[in-house]
C-alpha cells in the first residue's frame, strides 16, 4: 500500500500498481475521461507534485513548457508505485457514481439509439446543459445476431445490407466512454443518451467489415434492455451556454444531436429564451437519419426567435424532400452566413461526425470568427 495526498489536506491508501485514473476512481474520485483512460483525449490532467517520476512522451504534446513546469500530468499515463502528492479541481469532488436502470433503448435513426435511464430513487444528477456522463462497460461479449435490442424494422434492409448481424464484440477489461446527455436538468431523475453504433472499418475490397471489434460501448448498449442495470458517472465537461446577449447558431450531426438538444431545451423550456435570436441546422443523409425534428418544430411556434432548419446530403425518393440539399456547414453558408452583415459576431455551438466538424471549423476561421465564439463538444458525434 503506499499513500496519496490530495490537495495537501486529505491523505488516502490505495494499492500501488494501476494508474492515477483508474487508482482515484477506485476511491470515487472520477478524473474525467472520453476515451476510456487511452491517452488520446487528454481529460484527465491533474498536477502531480511528487512520485511520479518523468513525465511521459506521450504526455508532452498535451502540456505547454509552463504547464510541464507546473507537474501538469495525464491520470491514465502516471503509474502509482510509491506515495504519491497530487493536487486536483476540487468540482471533481461533486462527480458521482450510480447504477441506473434502463427505462427504455430505442432506434431514432440507423444506427443511432436513444438510451434512457433512471436513477436510484430520491437520486439526482445535478448538472448544466450540454454536460456529459461516463458510461461503464463491464466485461462481456456481444452476438449482434442474437444481443441487439429492438432494431427497428425500418432499418433491417441496412443491418442485412452490410451483414451487421454478424458482427461480434469481445470486451476482456472493464472500461468506460464518455456521452453527452440529451436531456436538459429540468426532465427530472432521467438521463437520455444519442449513442451511434461504432462498427469495424469497412474494406472496400473483400466487401465486408474488417476483422476487429465494433465499438465497445455501443455494442453494449446496443444490446441493454429495459430493466437492465448500467453504471455512469458525472457530471462532467464545460460545453455550456454562455451567458451573453448574442446571437446563437448550432450546427450538429449524426449523433452530435445529444448536447444540442440538452442546449436548446434548456433555453426554451426552462428558460423561456425570447430575446436571443438562435437557429439550429442539422444535417443527415436521408430523413432516416433525422430524429426530434416534432420537438423542435413546436419550439418554433412557441418562440419566433428559433428556426429549425435540416438539410439532406443524399434524400431517399420517398422522402419527397424539397428541403436544402447538400453539407449542413455548406447549406448555413450559402443560405445565412454568406449574406449576414457580422457573421463574426455569432456564437456557434457545434457537435457532429469528424468531417462535419472539421469543415465548420474551416468554413469559420475563413469567415473570420475568433475562436472564443466556438463552443465544440467531441463527445456527442
Amino acid at each position: 500500500m503506499v499513500k496519496l495526498l490530495i490537495n495537501g489536506q486529505e491523505s488516502i491508501e490505495v494499492e500501488a500498481g494501476s494508474t492515477l485514473l483508474t487508482t482515484l476512481s477506485n476511491k470515487k474520485i472520477f478524473l474525467p475521461s472520453a476515451c476510456g483512460g487511452g491517452g488520446t483525449c487528454a481529460m484527465c490532467k491533474c498536477q502531480v507534485l511528487s512520485g511520479a517520476g518523468e513525465i511521459l512522451t506521450t504526455e508532452k504534446i498535451y502540456f505547454t513548457r509552463k504547464e510541464q513546469q507546473e507537474n501538469w500530468r495525464l491520470g491514465c499515463q502516471v503509474k502509482v508505485k510509491q506515495n504519491m502528492e497530487i493536487k486536483i479541481p476540487e468540482e471533481i469532488f461533486g462527480i458521482k457514481k450510480w447504477e441506473c436502470e434502463v427505462v427504455s433503448n430505442d432506434n431514432v435513426a440507423t444506427y443511432i439509439k436513444e438510451l434512457v435511464v433512471k436513477l436510484p430513487e430520491g437520486e439526482f444528477l445535478e448538472f448544466v446543459s450540454g454536460s456529459y456522463i461516463q458510461l461503464d462497460v463491464p466485461v462481456c461479449e456481444i452476438d449482434f445476431k442474437t444481443d441487439l435490442y429492438n432494431i427497428d424494422e425500418r432499418f433491417h434492409d441496412d443491418y442485412n445490407k452490410f451483414n451487421i448481424w454478424n458482427l461480434k464484440m469481445k470486451n476482456t477489461e472493464p472500461v468506460f466512454r464518455a456521452y453527452s446527455m440529451a436531456n436538459h436538468p429540468a426532465e427530472g431523475n432521467m438521463i437520455m443518451l444519442n449513442i451511434r453504433l461504432a462498427t469495424p472499418p469497412f474494406d472496400r475490397k473483400a466487401g465486408g467489415f474488417m476483422n476487429v471489434n465494433p465499438g465497445i460501448c455501443s455494442s453494449y448498449t446496443f444490446a441493454s434492455k429495459p430493466g437492465d442495470k448500467v453504471t455512469i458517472s458525472g457530471p462532467f465537461g464545460e460545453f455550456h451556454i454562455k451567458p451573453t446577449k448574442k446571437e446563437m447558431v448550432y450546427i450538429g450531426g449524426g449523433a452530435g444531436m445529444a448536447p444540442l438538444r440538452s442546449h436548446l431545451f434548456h433555453l426554451f423550456h426552462t428558460k423561456k429564451e425570447k430575446d436571443r435570436k438562435v437557429t439550429f441546422w442539422y444535417g443527415g443523409r436521408s430523413l432516416r437519419e433525422v430524429f426530434y425534428t416534432e420537438q423542435f418544430t413546436e419550439i418554433e411556434k412557441d418562440f419566433p426567435n428559433f428556426q429549425y432548419h435540416i438539410a439532406l446530403s443524399e434524400p431517399l425518393s420517398e422522402d419527397n424532400w424539397t428541403g436544402y440539399t447538400g453539407f449542413i456547414h455548406q447549406v448555413l453558408y450559402d443560405n445565412y452566413l454568406k449574406t449576414h452583415p457580422e457573421p463574426e459576431d455569432i456564437e456557434y455551438y457545434l457537435c457532429g461526425p469528424p468531417m462535419m466538424n472539421a469543415a465548420v471549423f474551416k468554413m469559420l476561421d475563413e469567415l473570420g470568427v475568433p475562436p472564443d465564439n466556438i463552443a465544440f463538444d467531441d463527445f456527442g458525434g
